[in-house]
Order: structure tokens, then C-alpha cells, then sequence
């Protein structure tokens, strides 16, 4: 298994603030589950209180870890993207046009992709990272 020569992924700030929102949704939903428990007239009532507490303790337990590994994997042979809904290794020669564009003061940067083979034609990734053009280069580098 070779080594990445880059990789991209969130920054500090963004991974402690996804661990602050987790837990304080994790609290409000403690909190909700508790009072619908405490103040519920029925049974029903009580129910309906828990259910709707476990809403954002569930957002804090299952879509922050799924962010939380977000991140593109520059090979020397392949890009490996893993992100929300997508999982992907894009081979090298796959990629007809490429383009990085960053996105002024979000830190971010977004690439553009067009492949010939795969299961996408074009493919838009947005990368929580700064675009030091190593990604750029290793584009031009494929085309030399």
C-alpha cells in the first residue's frame, strides 16, 4: 500500500467545531427526552417528548462522524475521495479535465472533474482545505 502524497481533510477549527456542536446537540437532546418524560400528561405525550429528543442526539451520533472523515487522497496513480454520500478512487488516466476554483475566505477550495471511464462523467468535489496548488500540479503533471 503506497502512501498518499497529499491529503486533504478538515482543518482543527472545523473538527472542533463539529465535536462542540455534537455535544451540545447531544444535551438538547437529553434535555428535550427529559422534560417530554417529566411534563407529558399521557403516555402518548411522554412518547412523543423522547422520540422527538432523540432526533438531534441521533444527528450528533450518526452525520458528525460521517463529516468527520471527509477528506481527498492525492496517490501518485489516483485521487481517493471519501465524503458524505460518496466513496471513490478516480485512476489518473481516467481524468480528461480538471479544475480547482477556491471559494474566497471559506478556506475552501472546489475541483472540477470530467472522467472517461467510471461511474460519473463529471464529478464537482468541495474540499474543506487551502489549495496550495499541489492538486493543480499534479493534474498538469498527468497531461505531461
Amino acid at each position: 500500500m503506497t502512501e498518499p502524497l497529499h491529503t486533504y481533510r478538515f482543518g482543527i477549527i472545523v473538527k472542533t467545531g463539529l465535536f462542540v456542536a455534537a455535544m451540545l446537540q447531544i444535551v438538547a437532546g437529553v434535555l428535550l427526552m427529559a422534560n417530554g418524560y417529566m411534563a407529558g400528561d399521557s403516555v402518548l405525550t411522554q412518547f412523543s417528548g423522547i422520540v422527538l429528543g432523540m432526533i438531534p442526539v441521533s444527528i450528533a451520533l450518526f452525520v458528525v462522524p460521517v463529516l468527520w472523515r471527509c477528506e481527498l487522497r492525492v496517490f501518485e496513480d489516483r485521487l481517493e475521495y471519501q465524503g458524505v454520500l460518496l466513496d471513490i478512487a478516480i485512476p489518473r488516466k481516467d481524468i480528461v479535465v480538471a479544475a480547482a476554483a477556491p471559494r474566497p475566505g471559506f478556506g475552501m477550495f472546489d475541483v472540477s472533474l470530467e472522467m472517461m471511464n467510471g461511474p460519473f462523467r463529471r464529478l464537482h468535489l468541495a474540499i474543506m482545505a487551502r489549495n496550495e496548488d499541489r492538486l493543480m500540479n499534479w493534474f498538469q503533471s498527468a497531461k505531461a
